[in-house]
């Protein structure tokens, strides 16, 4: 624990980023506590994002994950959206799964019949070294830096606690206590099941673990495990329920797509062959991890005989033959048993996410951390073979010093590369320039790049970086939006007028939205077109009769175009809602000068 605290605790204060922002403090469900509202009325709740013109997945994601919303409430309420507790809480996790990684490799080699003849020492090497190589893998950075991924990270938490409690029951002789474990386990994998998705395989891998490793009969191990194994509708009947309260009954499509992309849906074959080049692409990382990368590009393909494709087939097959192979070679060693069920574990649980419904990312580094526990056991198993296959003279002695001497290298530099990755972290500036150098082609990493900027105060590299993700998508409605705003803020309202009708051209309904029409209603006031700003302002406040930022802005143009009296009604509008702003203070001191000049105090 103290390993990953030195690996990840200095970076509490970097500030959020990318769907930390979407997610948490733009979430208009989050802040005020109604993302359990569900509970009370399903539908009401699936169907609100689409009624306030928010995106539907808001409702998606706290229906499928309250356990990891609750988490993150409990964050808010304690500090809101400072992001020290947040990060702290997430590097606390992962150093726990740490912990149930050991815990869990020690069971199951302690509870195998085919560990008679494996020693004490290799069971502590192998439990050893693949909690350490999990607990420093860059790869991790993403579900521990990253705050909103505590979806991942707590979702293999909770997981892995069910495993360890179920296997930690199969040895206990008291009934009831074999019992209360066995209950532990069920309620464990249900918040995982609320946490994340990916919890959703974690009943068919206590199947094969227990058959495989520990050797207890196929349908011996079913059954014991039907508890866990009778969770499993949980998460297809959430899925099929939120997507018959959108489509109004029962939609067996749009359940199946319910998180695809909107932009450009993939279809579910193209979605699997790609993904297979995916799935060797977090191989490739775990045992070099180059070129780690927030928002990667990644091609589509359509068929297996593509080349890519068939490289990743080849590959993946070769290390499913492979793995099986050592285990009829070495018949009755536990250490290959262990690994050919590790290797399931890395493909059981990727399917998740790689393979059952396409998500509208083909590839997120996140998406490997459960899936990239196999892959380390398996390793540790691998290195504990080479260490002890010889069992005596000068080379044997070698090995048994040597192997553990390169895993400690191997941590040590696994280490230096995940310091290094998270100093990527660092700002929200650094983040995006490191991945739109990486991913140049990519109109979304341009476009938040250039919203750090923006933030930063930099908007002329903000507006440059608009401008690139525009050549790329010239249809992309938030870099249109963004780049309006940017203009605004450099006094160049005739150009922000400009690129916010390109963008009303493009949606008709566009000015029915809030933040486009305040930015239409900015530009037209810039040129003086100030009538036409004022019928904006009005529209917007007939909807939205409180918002403070349209006040505001309305104050200011009936200021300028000398009607004082009513620039100082919609500044007190505003100032009732944000009471303690200072310059709605100063400008309605102005008004206030400006009235009793023109004779019209109050």
């Amino acid at each position: 624990m103290g390993l990953c605290a030195s690996l990840y605790v200095w970076t509490a204060d970097f500030p959020m980023a990318f769907d930390d922002h979407t997610y948490l403090k733009d979430n208009p469900f989050f802040r005020t506590g109604s993302s359990f509202a569900h509970l009370k009325d399903f539908n009401e709740f699936v169907n609100r994002p689409l009624k306030i013109g928010s995106d539907p997945d808001y409702a998606v994601n706290a229906i499928m994950r309250p356990v990891a919303y609750a988490s993150f409430r409990l964050n808010y309420q304690l500090d809101e959206f400072n992001p020290h507790w947040y990060r702290m809480v997430n590097v606390a996790i992962h150093a726990l799964n740490a912990v149930l990684i050991y815990g869990l490799v020690t069971v199951l080699l302690r509870r195998s019949t085919l560990a008679v003849r494996l020693q004490r020492s290799s069971v502590l090497f192998i439990s050893a070294a693949a909690a350490l190589l999990f607990a420093v893998h860059p790869l991790a950075t993403e579900s521990v830096t990253y705050i909103v991924q505590r979806f991942t990270s707590l979702v293999v938490l909770f997981s892995l606690l069910s495993l360890l409690l179920y296997f930690t029951s199969c040895s206990v002789q008291s009934r009831w206590g074999r019992g209360l474990l066995r209950a532990g386990a069920v309620v464990t994998l249900l918040l995982a099941m609320q946490t994340k998705e990916d919890a959703f395989m974690i009943p068919v891998l206590a199947v094969l673990l227990d058959w495989l490793v520990v050797g207890s009969r196929l349908r011996t191990a079913a059954l014991r495990a039907l508890p866990l194994l009778l969770c499993m509708p949980l998460i297809p009947v959430l899925v099929f329920m939120t997507a018959a309260a959108q489509h109004g009954g029962f939609d067996f499509d749009g359940a199946m797509n319910i998180v695809n992309s909107r932009d450009a849906p993939l279809n579910h074959w193209q979605y699997f062959v790609t993904e297979l080049t995916v799935m060797t692409h977090y191989l490739r990382q775990m045992f070099w991890p180059k070129g780690m990368n927030l928002d990667p590009e990644w091609p589509i393909y359509g068929s297996l005989f593509q080349g890519p494709v068939l490289m990743a087939l080849a590959v993946l097959s070769g290390i499913v033959l492979t793995s099986w192979g050592l285990v009829r070679r070495f018949k009755g060693d536990v250490r290959f048993v262990l690994g050919f069920a590790c290797v399931c574990w890395f493909f059981i649980t990727i399917a998740v996410s790689s393979a059952l419904t396409p998500l509208p990312d083909l590839v997120a580094e996140h998406r490997s951390y459960l899936p990239s526990i196999g892959i380390f056991i398996l390793v540790a198993c691998l290195l504990d073979w080479v260490r002890s296959s010889s069992s005596s003279g000068a080379r044997a002695k070698m090995l048994r010093v040597g192997i553990p001497v390169f895993t400690l290298l191997c941590v040590g530099a696994l280490s230096w590369k995940t310091c290094i990755r998270n100093n990527v972290w660092r700002t929200r500036e650094s983040l995006w320039e490191d991945t739109v150098a990486k991913s140049p082609g990519k109109y979304r990493t341009w476009g938040n790049l250039g919203a750090a900027y923006s933030d930063a105060g930099q908007n002329e590299k903000a507006v440059h970086c608009f401008r690139e993700a525009l050549k790329v998508e010239p249809r992309f409605q938030n870099g249109l939006l963004n780049l309006s705003n940017s203009l605004l803020r450099l006094n160049r309202p005739k150009e922000a007028l400009d690129t916010t009708m390109q963008l009303i051209n493009i949606d008709k309904n566009a000015t029915t939205k809030p933040p486009v029409a305040f930015t239409l209603g900015l530009s037209l006031a810039g040129v003086g077109r100030y009538d036409e700003a004022v019928s904006v302002f009005r529209d917007i406040l007939r909807a939205m009769p409180n918002d403070p930022q349209t006040h505001k802005a309305l104050g200011l143009v009936y200021y300028q175009t000398g009607m004082p009296h009513r620039a100082l009604d919609h500044y007190e509008a505003a100032a009732r809602v944000q009471p303690g702003d200072h310059q709605l203070q100063n400008l309605i001191q102005a008004a206030q000068v400006a009235m009793a000049q023109k004779g019209r105090p109050r």
